[in-house]
Protein backbone atom coordinates (compact mmCIF):
# COMPACT_ATOMS: atom_id res chain seq x y z
CA UNK A 1 0.00 0.00 0.00
CA UNK A 2 1.42 3.51 -1.41
CA UNK A 3 2.48 5.61 1.81
CA UNK A 4 0.34 8.71 2.87
CA UNK A 5 1.16 11.61 0.95
CA UNK A 6 0.37 14.70 3.55
CA UNK A 7 0.19 18.73 1.48
CA UNK A 8 0.32 21.43 3.87
CA UNK A 9 -1.10 24.39 1.71
CA UNK A 10 -0.34 28.09 3.01
CA UNK A 11 -1.64 31.55 2.47
CA UNK A 12 -0.49 34.66 4.06
CA UNK A 13 0.87 38.27 2.78
CA UNK A 14 -2.45 38.60 1.02
CA UNK A 15 -5.53 38.81 2.89
CA UNK A 16 -7.64 36.06 4.84
CA UNK A 17 -4.34 33.87 5.76
CA UNK A 18 -5.02 30.23 6.07
CA UNK A 19 -3.44 27.06 6.03
CA UNK A 20 -4.80 23.30 4.55
CA UNK A 21 -3.52 19.86 4.96
CA UNK A 22 -4.46 17.41 2.62
CA UNK A 23 -3.90 13.78 2.35
CA UNK A 24 -3.92 12.08 -0.81
CA UNK A 25 -6.40 14.50 -2.18
CA UNK A 26 -8.79 14.16 0.97
CA UNK A 27 -9.09 17.16 2.54
CA UNK A 28 -8.77 16.96 6.87
CA UNK A 29 -8.79 20.56 7.41
CA UNK A 30 -8.53 24.18 6.85
CA UNK A 31 -8.54 27.10 8.96
CA UNK A 32 -8.03 31.02 8.56
CA UNK A 33 -5.62 32.76 11.06
CA UNK A 34 -8.17 35.27 12.29
CA UNK A 35 -9.88 32.89 13.85
CA UNK A 36 -7.29 32.07 16.22
CA UNK A 37 -5.68 35.82 16.26
CA UNK A 38 -9.18 37.86 16.68
CA UNK A 39 -7.68 40.11 13.92
CA UNK A 40 -10.68 40.32 11.05
CA UNK A 41 -8.50 39.37 7.79
CA UNK A 42 -5.19 38.68 9.24
CA UNK A 43 -2.80 38.16 6.39
CA UNK A 44 0.17 37.73 8.41
CA UNK A 45 2.04 33.80 8.94
CA UNK A 46 -0.32 31.66 10.14
CA UNK A 47 1.16 29.84 13.09
CA UNK A 48 -1.65 28.94 14.84
CA UNK A 49 -3.44 27.34 11.78
CA UNK A 50 -0.63 25.33 10.51
CA UNK A 51 -0.49 24.03 14.30
CA UNK A 52 -4.14 23.42 14.36
CA UNK A 53 -3.75 21.35 11.09
CA UNK A 54 -0.54 19.02 11.77
CA UNK A 55 -2.41 18.27 15.63
CA UNK A 56 -5.52 17.65 13.75
CA UNK A 57 -4.01 14.72 11.59
CA UNK A 58 -1.77 13.85 14.59
CA UNK A 59 1.48 14.17 12.49
CA UNK A 60 4.60 16.53 12.64
CA UNK A 61 6.11 18.71 9.77
CA UNK A 62 8.73 15.76 9.22
CA UNK A 63 6.25 13.89 7.74
CA UNK A 64 4.69 16.18 5.31
CA UNK A 65 5.29 15.42 1.07
CA UNK A 66 5.38 19.20 1.23
CA UNK A 67 4.32 22.84 1.97
CA UNK A 68 2.72 24.64 -0.63
CA UNK A 69 1.59 28.44 -1.39
CA UNK A 70 -0.95 29.68 -3.19
CA UNK A 71 1.22 32.73 -5.27
CA UNK A 72 4.14 32.28 -7.63
CA UNK A 73 6.67 34.60 -6.51
CA UNK A 74 9.02 34.94 -9.57
CA UNK A 75 5.78 35.98 -12.23
CA UNK A 76 4.64 37.66 -8.98
CA UNK A 77 7.68 40.23 -9.11
CA UNK A 78 7.95 40.33 -13.23
CA UNK A 79 3.99 40.95 -14.09
CA UNK A 80 3.02 43.22 -11.00
CA UNK A 81 6.61 45.14 -10.41
CA UNK A 82 7.90 45.14 -13.93
CA UNK A 83 5.06 44.61 -16.40
CA UNK A 84 2.66 46.65 -14.79
CA UNK A 85 4.69 49.33 -13.02
CA UNK A 86 6.76 49.47 -16.40
CA UNK A 87 3.38 49.89 -18.70
CA UNK A 88 2.35 52.64 -16.84
CA UNK A 89 4.98 54.36 -16.16
CA UNK A 90 5.21 57.52 -14.64
CA UNK A 91 1.36 57.42 -13.18
CA UNK A 92 2.13 54.05 -11.63
CA UNK A 93 4.73 55.92 -9.54
CA UNK A 94 2.43 56.12 -6.46
CA UNK A 95 1.96 52.44 -6.24
CA UNK A 96 5.96 51.29 -6.33
CA UNK A 97 6.77 50.91 -2.98
CA UNK A 98 3.47 48.86 -2.24
CA UNK A 99 4.15 46.54 -5.53
CA UNK A 100 7.55 46.28 -4.91
CA UNK A 101 7.63 45.47 -0.97
CA UNK A 102 4.35 42.72 -2.00
CA UNK A 103 6.95 41.06 -4.24
CA UNK A 104 9.66 41.36 -1.87
CA UNK A 105 7.69 40.04 0.71
CA UNK A 106 6.44 36.84 -1.33
CA UNK A 107 9.74 36.36 -2.81
CA UNK A 108 11.01 36.03 0.61
CA UNK A 109 8.60 32.97 1.53
CA UNK A 110 10.75 30.44 1.28
CA UNK A 111 13.05 31.59 3.57
CA UNK A 112 10.54 32.83 6.16
CA UNK A 113 8.38 29.12 6.08
CA UNK A 114 11.51 27.41 6.69
CA UNK A 115 13.11 29.80 9.63
CA UNK A 116 9.54 30.07 11.16
CA UNK A 117 8.97 26.32 11.08
CA UNK A 118 12.14 24.95 11.02
CA UNK A 119 11.05 23.23 7.98
CA UNK A 120 13.92 21.37 5.60
CA UNK A 121 11.63 19.73 2.98
CA UNK A 122 10.09 20.61 -0.14
CA UNK A 123 8.04 24.08 -1.08
CA UNK A 124 5.97 24.20 -4.29
CA UNK A 125 4.52 27.61 -5.31
CA UNK A 126 1.42 27.25 -7.42
CA UNK A 127 -0.21 29.65 -9.27
CA UNK A 128 -2.57 31.62 -8.15
CA UNK A 129 -5.45 31.08 -10.18
CA UNK A 130 -4.51 27.48 -10.48
CA UNK A 131 -5.23 27.13 -6.86
CA UNK A 132 -8.66 29.06 -7.17
CA UNK A 133 -9.71 26.48 -10.06
CA UNK A 134 -8.19 23.46 -8.39
CA UNK A 135 -10.49 23.92 -5.09
CA UNK A 136 -13.37 24.59 -6.89
CA UNK A 137 -13.13 21.60 -9.37
CA UNK A 138 -11.31 19.11 -7.04
CA UNK A 139 -13.72 19.53 -4.81
CA UNK A 140 -16.91 19.22 -6.73
CA UNK A 141 -18.61 16.20 -7.80
CA UNK A 142 -18.10 16.31 -11.24
CA UNK A 143 -15.22 14.60 -13.16
CA UNK A 144 -15.33 16.66 -16.11
CA UNK A 145 -16.50 21.07 -15.96
CA UNK A 146 -15.87 24.22 -16.78
CA UNK A 147 -14.17 26.50 -14.36
CA UNK A 148 -14.03 30.63 -14.32
CA UNK A 149 -11.94 32.10 -11.40
CA UNK A 150 -12.64 35.86 -10.97
CA UNK A 151 -11.44 37.95 -8.20
CA UNK A 152 -8.94 40.84 -7.71
CA UNK A 153 -5.66 39.82 -9.04
CA UNK A 154 -3.54 37.03 -8.82
CA UNK A 155 0.09 37.11 -9.98
CA UNK A 156 -1.27 39.27 -12.63
CA UNK A 157 -5.01 37.67 -13.85
CA UNK A 158 -7.84 38.41 -12.31
CA UNK A 159 -9.98 36.24 -14.48
CA UNK A 160 -9.00 32.87 -15.30
CA UNK A 161 -11.29 30.19 -17.59
CA UNK A 162 -10.26 26.86 -17.52
CA UNK A 163 -11.94 23.72 -18.83
CA UNK A 164 -11.25 20.59 -15.88
CA UNK A 165 -11.28 16.95 -17.17
CA UNK A 166 -10.46 14.73 -14.62
CA UNK A 167 -6.91 15.16 -13.13
CA UNK A 168 -5.76 17.75 -15.74
CA UNK A 169 -6.94 21.47 -15.63
CA UNK A 170 -6.23 23.36 -18.97
CA UNK A 171 -6.56 27.26 -19.44
CA UNK A 172 -7.91 28.50 -21.68
CA UNK A 173 -8.06 32.17 -21.27
CA UNK A 174 -6.60 34.95 -18.80
CA UNK A 175 -7.82 38.45 -18.69
CA UNK A 176 -5.44 40.40 -16.50
CA UNK A 177 -5.27 43.22 -14.51
CA UNK A 178 -6.33 46.21 -14.63
CA UNK A 179 -8.97 44.94 -16.22
CA UNK A 180 -10.65 43.26 -12.73
CA UNK A 181 -14.23 42.61 -11.68
CA UNK A 182 -13.07 42.68 -8.22
CA UNK A 183 -11.26 45.79 -8.32
CA UNK A 184 -14.43 47.44 -9.67
CA UNK A 185 -16.58 46.16 -7.07
CA UNK A 186 -13.85 47.18 -4.56
CA UNK A 187 -13.60 50.53 -6.31
CA UNK A 188 -17.46 51.16 -6.15
CA UNK A 189 -17.25 49.82 -2.91
CA UNK A 190 -14.63 52.67 -1.50
CA UNK A 191 -16.68 55.33 -3.73
CA UNK A 192 -19.95 54.19 -1.69
CA UNK A 193 -17.98 54.89 1.59
CA UNK A 194 -17.26 51.93 2.85
CA UNK A 195 -13.85 49.92 3.10
CA UNK A 196 -13.10 48.48 -0.77
CA UNK A 197 -11.49 45.08 0.45
CA UNK A 198 -13.62 44.11 3.16
CA UNK A 199 -17.09 45.47 2.46
CA UNK A 200 -18.00 44.22 -0.96
CA UNK A 201 -20.48 41.80 0.78
CA UNK A 202 -22.55 45.45 2.27
CA UNK A 203 -22.56 46.74 -1.11
CA UNK A 204 -24.38 43.91 -1.89
CA UNK A 205 -26.79 44.02 0.30
CA UNK A 206 -28.16 47.74 -0.97
CA UNK A 207 -28.04 46.59 -4.43
CA UNK A 208 -31.15 45.76 -3.93
CA UNK A 209 -32.94 49.14 -2.74
CA UNK A 210 -31.76 50.94 -6.09
CA UNK A 211 -33.01 51.05 -9.33
CA UNK A 212 -31.37 48.50 -11.62
CA UNK A 213 -31.59 50.15 -14.30
CA UNK A 214 -31.05 53.72 -13.32
CA UNK A 215 -26.81 54.05 -13.94
CA UNK A 216 -26.57 50.84 -16.00
CA UNK A 217 -25.92 52.56 -19.22
CA UNK A 218 -23.08 54.39 -17.49
CA UNK A 219 -21.42 51.56 -16.42
CA UNK A 220 -21.78 50.03 -19.56
CA UNK A 221 -19.43 52.72 -21.39
CA UNK A 222 -16.75 51.93 -18.64
CA UNK A 223 -17.13 48.08 -18.93
CA UNK A 224 -16.89 46.68 -22.85
CA UNK A 225 -17.57 42.93 -23.63
CA UNK A 226 -15.39 41.71 -26.12
CA UNK A 227 -14.93 38.69 -28.36
CA UNK A 228 -14.01 35.42 -27.25
CA UNK A 229 -15.63 36.08 -23.55
CA UNK A 230 -13.31 39.33 -22.73
CA UNK A 231 -13.53 42.29 -20.92
CA UNK A 232 -12.16 45.84 -21.03
CA UNK A 233 -12.42 48.96 -19.01
CA UNK A 234 -12.10 52.69 -19.71
CA UNK A 235 -9.32 53.09 -17.33
CA UNK A 236 -10.23 56.83 -17.62
CA UNK A 237 -12.92 56.31 -14.80
CA UNK A 238 -10.24 54.53 -12.15
CA UNK A 239 -7.17 55.20 -10.31
CA UNK A 240 -6.49 52.11 -8.74
CA UNK A 241 -4.13 50.76 -11.70
CA UNK A 242 -1.90 54.21 -10.68
CA UNK A 243 -2.38 54.81 -6.84
CA UNK A 244 -4.26 53.10 -4.00
CA UNK A 245 -5.98 55.37 -1.59
CA UNK A 246 -8.09 56.70 -4.60
CA UNK A 247 -9.95 54.19 -6.16
CA UNK A 248 -11.67 55.99 -8.81
CA UNK A 249 -11.15 59.23 -10.95
CA UNK A 250 -12.63 62.80 -11.18
CA UNK A 251 -14.05 61.31 -14.33
CA UNK A 252 -16.34 58.73 -12.35
CA UNK A 253 -17.17 61.14 -9.44
CA UNK A 254 -17.90 63.51 -12.77
CA UNK A 255 -20.60 60.96 -14.14
CA UNK A 256 -21.97 59.12 -10.70
CA UNK A 257 -21.78 62.38 -8.20
CA UNK A 258 -20.17 62.83 -5.60
CA UNK A 259 -18.00 60.29 -3.01
CA UNK A 260 -19.74 59.04 -0.31
CA UNK A 261 -18.49 60.08 3.15
CA UNK A 262 -17.98 56.95 5.72
CA UNK A 263 -21.11 57.90 7.93
CA UNK A 264 -22.76 59.86 5.94
CA UNK A 265 -26.84 59.27 5.22
CA UNK A 266 -27.03 56.47 2.28
CA UNK A 267 -28.79 58.59 -0.46
CA UNK A 268 -30.94 56.92 -3.56
CA UNK A 269 -28.25 57.91 -5.54
CA UNK A 270 -26.05 55.47 -3.63
CA UNK A 271 -28.34 52.86 -3.95
CA UNK A 272 -28.40 53.56 -7.48
CA UNK A 273 -24.97 52.97 -8.27
CA UNK A 274 -25.49 49.73 -6.06
CA UNK A 275 -27.63 48.43 -7.83
CA UNK A 276 -26.09 49.36 -11.71
CA UNK A 277 -22.73 47.82 -10.30
CA UNK A 278 -24.60 44.91 -9.45
CA UNK A 279 -26.19 44.25 -13.19
CA UNK A 280 -22.69 45.26 -14.75
CA UNK A 281 -21.50 42.11 -12.42
CA UNK A 282 -23.95 39.87 -13.99
CA UNK A 283 -23.48 40.97 -17.49
CA UNK A 284 -20.04 40.23 -17.34
CA UNK A 285 -20.89 36.87 -15.30
CA UNK A 286 -23.26 35.96 -18.46
CA UNK A 287 -20.55 36.54 -20.47
CA UNK A 288 -18.12 34.65 -19.14
CA UNK A 289 -20.11 31.84 -18.46
CA UNK A 290 -21.46 31.83 -22.18
CA UNK A 291 -18.20 31.67 -23.44
CA UNK A 292 -16.59 29.04 -20.95
CA UNK A 293 -19.37 26.71 -22.31
CA UNK A 294 -18.59 27.21 -25.64
CA UNK A 295 -15.42 26.60 -25.53
CA UNK A 296 -15.40 23.35 -23.26
CA UNK A 297 -18.58 22.06 -24.00
CA UNK A 298 -18.84 21.02 -20.68
CA UNK A 299 -22.18 20.32 -18.77
CA UNK A 300 -21.21 21.26 -15.58
CA UNK A 301 -19.23 24.93 -14.21
CA UNK A 302 -17.32 25.25 -11.19
CA UNK A 303 -17.12 28.96 -9.83
CA UNK A 304 -13.93 30.47 -7.99
CA UNK A 305 -12.13 33.76 -6.94
CA UNK A 306 -13.57 36.28 -4.27
CA UNK A 307 -16.01 37.51 -6.51
CA UNK A 308 -18.17 34.21 -6.36
CA UNK A 309 -19.18 35.05 -2.96
CA UNK A 310 -21.45 37.42 -4.95
CA UNK A 311 -24.20 34.89 -3.93
CA UNK A 312 -26.57 37.41 -6.07
CA UNK A 313 -24.85 36.73 -9.09
CA UNK A 314 -24.41 33.40 -8.37
CA UNK A 315 -28.36 32.34 -8.26
CA UNK A 316 -29.14 34.65 -11.43
CA UNK A 317 -26.51 32.83 -12.97
CA UNK A 318 -27.52 29.59 -12.22
CA UNK A 319 -31.09 30.12 -13.04
CA UNK A 320 -30.01 31.21 -17.07
CA UNK A 321 -29.11 26.85 -17.09
CA UNK A 322 -26.00 27.75 -19.65
CA UNK A 323 -25.08 25.22 -17.38
CA UNK A 324 -26.86 22.03 -15.82
CA UNK A 325 -25.37 22.98 -12.46
CA UNK A 326 -22.98 25.27 -10.80
CA UNK A 327 -20.09 24.59 -8.02
CA UNK A 328 -19.05 26.75 -5.58
CA UNK A 329 -16.90 25.68 -2.48
CA UNK A 330 -17.35 27.31 0.64
CA UNK A 331 -13.61 29.11 0.81
CA UNK A 332 -14.73 30.42 -2.46
CA UNK A 333 -12.41 33.46 -1.69
CA UNK A 334 -8.32 33.80 -0.92
CA UNK A 335 -8.82 31.79 2.58
CA UNK A 336 -9.35 29.17 0.66
CA UNK A 337 -5.92 28.89 -2.00
CA UNK A 338 -4.04 27.46 0.83
CA UNK A 339 -6.23 24.68 -0.10
CA UNK A 340 -5.98 25.23 -3.70
CA UNK A 341 -2.23 24.83 -4.10
CA UNK A 342 -2.08 21.95 -1.94
CA UNK A 343 -4.77 20.22 -4.15
CA UNK A 344 -2.53 21.37 -7.17
CA UNK A 345 0.59 19.74 -5.96
CA UNK A 346 -1.13 16.69 -5.35
CA UNK A 347 -2.70 16.01 -8.70
CA UNK A 348 -0.49 17.74 -10.76
CA UNK A 349 2.97 17.26 -9.48
CA UNK A 350 2.06 13.80 -7.40
CA UNK A 351 -0.27 12.86 -9.99
CA UNK A 352 -2.25 11.50 -7.78
CA UNK A 353 -5.82 10.33 -9.68
CA UNK A 354 -8.52 9.25 -6.39
CA UNK A 355 -10.40 12.26 -5.94
CA UNK A 356 -12.83 13.32 -2.93
CA UNK A 357 -15.45 15.61 -3.39
CA UNK A 358 -16.14 17.51 -0.38
CA UNK A 359 -18.48 16.00 2.31
CA UNK A 360 -19.34 19.31 4.06
CA UNK A 361 -17.64 22.83 4.95
CA UNK A 362 -16.57 21.85 8.88
CA UNK A 363 -12.73 21.74 8.53
CA UNK A 364 -11.80 23.79 11.21
CA UNK A 365 -11.27 23.03 15.19
CA UNK A 366 -13.85 21.14 17.51
CA UNK A 367 -14.07 21.37 21.28
CA UNK A 368 -14.78 18.59 23.69
CA UNK A 369 -17.41 18.59 26.75
CA UNK A 370 -14.79 19.38 29.36
CA UNK A 371 -12.87 22.70 27.37
CA UNK A 372 -16.41 23.80 26.94
CA UNK A 373 -17.56 22.89 30.59
CA UNK A 374 -14.08 24.82 31.81
CA UNK A 375 -14.95 28.12 29.87
CA UNK A 376 -18.45 28.03 31.47
CA UNK A 377 -16.88 27.82 34.80
CA UNK A 378 -14.45 30.65 34.15
CA UNK A 379 -16.55 33.10 33.59
CA UNK A 380 -18.54 32.06 36.64
CA UNK A 381 -22.25 31.44 34.66
CA UNK A 382 -24.83 29.24 35.27
CA UNK A 383 -25.61 26.46 32.90
CA UNK A 384 -26.83 23.06 32.60
CA UNK A 385 -26.80 20.03 30.26
CA UNK A 386 -29.58 19.26 27.68
CA UNK A 387 -30.75 15.81 27.47
CA UNK A 388 -31.98 17.28 23.98
CA UNK A 389 -30.25 20.04 23.22
CA UNK A 390 -31.71 20.23 19.65
CA UNK A 391 -35.23 20.04 21.00
CA UNK A 392 -34.57 22.94 23.43
CA UNK A 393 -32.89 25.38 20.86
CA UNK A 394 -35.67 24.87 18.47
CA UNK A 395 -38.34 25.44 20.89
CA UNK A 396 -36.33 28.87 22.20
CA UNK A 397 -36.03 30.09 18.64
CA UNK A 398 -39.93 29.78 18.43
CA UNK A 399 -40.46 31.46 21.30
CA UNK A 400 -38.26 34.50 20.15
CA UNK A 401 -35.26 34.01 21.59
CA UNK A 402 -31.87 34.51 20.49
CA UNK A 403 -29.61 31.66 20.29
CA UNK A 404 -26.21 31.39 20.07
CA UNK A 405 -25.18 27.81 18.27
CA UNK A 406 -21.74 26.39 19.12
CA UNK A 407 -21.48 22.75 17.93
CA UNK A 408 -18.95 20.59 16.17
CA UNK A 409 -15.65 21.63 13.88
CA UNK A 410 -15.46 25.13 12.69
CA UNK A 411 -17.05 26.51 9.47
CA UNK A 412 -14.21 26.78 6.24
CA UNK A 413 -15.25 29.76 4.55
CA UNK A 414 -16.14 33.29 5.77
CA UNK A 415 -20.09 32.16 5.87
CA UNK A 416 -21.44 30.82 9.65
CA UNK A 417 -22.88 27.69 8.25
CA UNK A 418 -24.85 25.91 11.93
CA UNK A 419 -22.08 25.42 13.36
CA UNK A 420 -21.06 29.14 14.72
CA UNK A 421 -24.28 30.63 14.32
CA UNK A 422 -26.62 33.24 15.77
CA UNK A 423 -30.16 31.56 15.14
CA UNK A 424 -33.69 33.75 15.47
CA UNK A 425 -37.13 33.10 14.53
CA UNK A 426 -37.59 34.12 10.89
CA UNK A 427 -41.33 34.98 11.42
CA UNK A 428 -41.13 38.52 13.38
CA UNK A 429 -41.49 41.49 11.58
CA UNK A 430 -38.44 43.53 13.85
CA UNK A 431 -36.32 40.45 14.22
CA UNK A 432 -34.07 41.75 11.59
CA UNK A 433 -34.03 45.25 12.61
CA UNK A 434 -33.60 43.84 16.50
CA UNK A 435 -30.57 41.69 14.99
CA UNK A 436 -28.56 44.61 13.55
CA UNK A 437 -29.13 46.59 16.08
CA UNK A 438 -28.89 44.54 19.63
CA UNK A 439 -26.76 41.54 18.46
CA UNK A 440 -24.76 42.22 15.58
CA UNK A 441 -24.43 45.58 15.91
CA UNK A 442 -24.56 46.75 12.13
CA UNK A 443 -25.97 48.81 8.93
CA UNK A 444 -29.82 48.62 9.29
CA UNK A 445 -30.13 47.89 5.67
CA UNK A 446 -28.54 44.78 5.84
CA UNK A 447 -30.24 41.40 5.33
CA UNK A 448 -30.17 38.11 7.35
CA UNK A 449 -30.23 34.49 5.72
CA UNK A 450 -32.79 31.59 6.33
CA UNK A 451 -30.60 28.14 7.12
CA UNK A 452 -33.95 25.96 5.42
CA UNK A 453 -34.67 22.39 5.25
CA UNK A 454 -33.43 20.56 2.20
CA UNK A 455 -36.24 19.19 1.60
CA UNK A 456 -38.71 21.92 1.46
CA UNK A 457 -36.44 24.53 -0.77
CA UNK A 458 -38.95 23.82 -3.54
CA UNK A 459 -42.13 24.74 -1.49
CA UNK A 460 -40.73 28.64 -0.24
CA UNK A 461 -38.61 29.45 -3.00
CA UNK A 462 -38.96 30.13 -6.88
CA UNK A 463 -35.88 28.22 -7.36
CA UNK A 464 -35.51 24.06 -5.77
CA UNK A 465 -31.99 23.94 -5.83
CA UNK A 466 -29.39 22.68 -2.90
CA UNK A 467 -27.68 25.47 -1.82
CA UNK A 468 -25.71 24.31 1.65
CA UNK A 469 -22.91 26.88 1.38
CA UNK A 470 -24.93 29.80 1.18
CA UNK A 471 -23.68 31.00 -2.00
CA UNK A 472 -27.10 31.72 -3.73
CA UNK A 473 -29.52 33.99 -3.82
CA UNK A 474 -32.80 32.99 -4.74
CA UNK A 475 -36.73 34.91 -4.48
CA UNK A 476 -38.80 33.61 -1.67
CA UNK A 477 -42.08 32.68 -3.60
CA UNK A 478 -44.36 35.77 -2.86
CA UNK A 479 -47.31 33.92 -1.32
CA UNK A 480 -44.54 33.13 1.26
CA UNK A 481 -42.79 36.34 1.42
CA UNK A 482 -45.18 37.53 4.52
CA UNK A 483 -44.58 34.66 6.83
CA UNK A 484 -40.52 34.72 6.91
CA UNK A 485 -40.13 38.53 6.95
CA UNK A 486 -36.90 37.80 9.06
CA UNK A 487 -34.53 36.68 5.95
CA UNK A 488 -37.06 38.37 2.80
CA UNK A 489 -34.63 41.17 1.48
CA UNK A 490 -36.62 44.56 0.59
CA UNK A 491 -36.38 42.83 -3.31
CA UNK A 492 -38.28 39.61 -1.93
CA UNK A 493 -34.55 37.59 -2.06
CA UNK A 494 -33.13 35.18 0.44
CA UNK A 495 -29.10 33.73 0.67
CA UNK A 496 -30.52 30.81 1.80
CA UNK A 497 -28.43 27.74 2.88
CA UNK A 498 -30.26 23.96 2.59
CA UNK A 499 -29.63 21.91 5.43
CA UNK A 500 -29.78 18.11 5.16
CA UNK A 501 -29.32 15.23 7.73
CA UNK A 502 -25.81 13.90 5.70
CA UNK A 503 -24.32 17.33 6.08
CA UNK A 504 -25.45 18.65 9.60
CA UNK A 505 -28.06 16.35 11.48
CA UNK A 506 -27.80 18.19 14.36
CA UNK A 507 -28.47 21.73 12.93
CA UNK A 508 -31.41 19.74 10.74
CA UNK A 509 -33.04 18.50 13.70
CA UNK A 510 -33.08 21.92 15.42
CA UNK A 511 -34.42 23.35 12.34
CA UNK A 512 -37.07 20.55 11.95
CA UNK A 513 -37.91 21.25 16.63
CA UNK A 514 -38.67 25.03 15.23
CA UNK A 515 -40.85 23.83 12.20
CA UNK A 516 -42.79 21.75 14.44
CA UNK A 517 -43.53 24.42 16.67
CA UNK A 518 -44.34 27.09 13.78
CA UNK A 519 -44.99 25.03 10.66
CA UNK A 520 -41.53 27.17 9.43
CA UNK A 521 -38.76 25.19 8.02
CA UNK A 522 -36.27 27.54 8.76
CA UNK A 523 -34.54 30.09 10.98
CA UNK A 524 -32.39 33.03 10.40
CA UNK A 525 -28.86 32.08 10.59
CA UNK A 526 -26.03 34.50 10.92
CA UNK A 527 -22.25 34.24 11.39
CA UNK A 528 -21.52 33.78 15.72
CA UNK A 529 -19.77 37.60 15.83
CA UNK A 530 -20.19 41.03 16.18
CA UNK A 531 -19.31 43.82 13.58
CA UNK A 532 -15.27 44.18 12.87
CA UNK A 533 -14.70 40.77 14.60
CA UNK A 534 -13.61 37.13 13.17
CA UNK A 535 -16.83 34.29 13.90
CA UNK A 536 -16.05 32.96 16.89
CA UNK A 537 -13.51 29.85 17.31
CA UNK A 538 -13.63 28.39 20.72
CA UNK A 539 -16.35 28.41 23.85
CA UNK A 540 -14.20 31.56 25.50
CA UNK A 541 -14.59 33.56 22.37
CA UNK A 542 -18.44 32.05 22.19
CA UNK A 543 -19.34 33.20 25.89
CA UNK A 544 -17.67 36.33 25.59
CA UNK A 545 -19.38 37.56 21.94
CA UNK A 546 -22.93 35.76 24.19
CA UNK A 547 -21.36 38.77 27.20
CA UNK A 548 -21.69 41.60 25.48
CA UNK A 549 -24.54 41.48 22.67
CA UNK A 550 -27.97 40.83 23.12
CA UNK A 551 -28.13 36.99 22.76
CA UNK A 552 -30.99 35.39 25.14
CA UNK A 553 -29.11 32.19 24.79
CA UNK A 554 -25.94 29.96 24.70
CA UNK A 555 -25.96 26.90 23.41
CA UNK A 556 -22.25 24.94 23.55
CA UNK A 557 -22.69 21.30 22.69
CA UNK A 558 -25.05 20.02 24.83
CA UNK A 559 -24.70 22.90 27.31
CA UNK A 560 -27.05 25.57 27.58
CA UNK A 561 -27.18 29.01 29.24
CA UNK A 562 -29.63 31.61 29.38
CA UNK A 563 -29.23 35.18 30.34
Amino acid sequence: MAADNYILGLNYIGHDASASLVRNGEVLSSVMEERFSRQKHDRSFPLESIRYCLDEAGISLDELEAITYYMEPREHFEQRVIHHLGRYYPRSVPLFDDMLNRSLKVNNVEREIREKLDYLGKIYFADHHKSHIAKSFFLSPYTEAAVISIDGLGEISSTVIADARGTSIQILKRIDFPHSLGMLYNAVTHYLGFKATSDAGKVMGLTSYGDRAQCIDKFRKIVQLKDDGEYEFDLSYFEYPFQRDLWVSEKFIETFGPRRVPGEPLEKRHQDVAAGLQVMLEEVYYHLARYAKKATGQQYLCLSGGVALNSVANGRLLQKEYFEDIYIPPPTGDDGTSLGSALVYNYEVLGNTERYPLKNGFLGPEYSDAEIEAALKRFNLEYYRSEDVCREAGAMIADNKIVGWFQGRMEVGPRALGNRSILANPGLDDMKDILNSRVKFREPFRPFAPSILAEDVGEWFDYDHEAPYMLFVFDVKKEKQHLVPGITHVDGSGRLQSVDTKRNPRYHALISEFKKHTGIPMVINTSFNIKGEPIVNTPTDAVRCFLGNGLDCLVLGDFIVRK
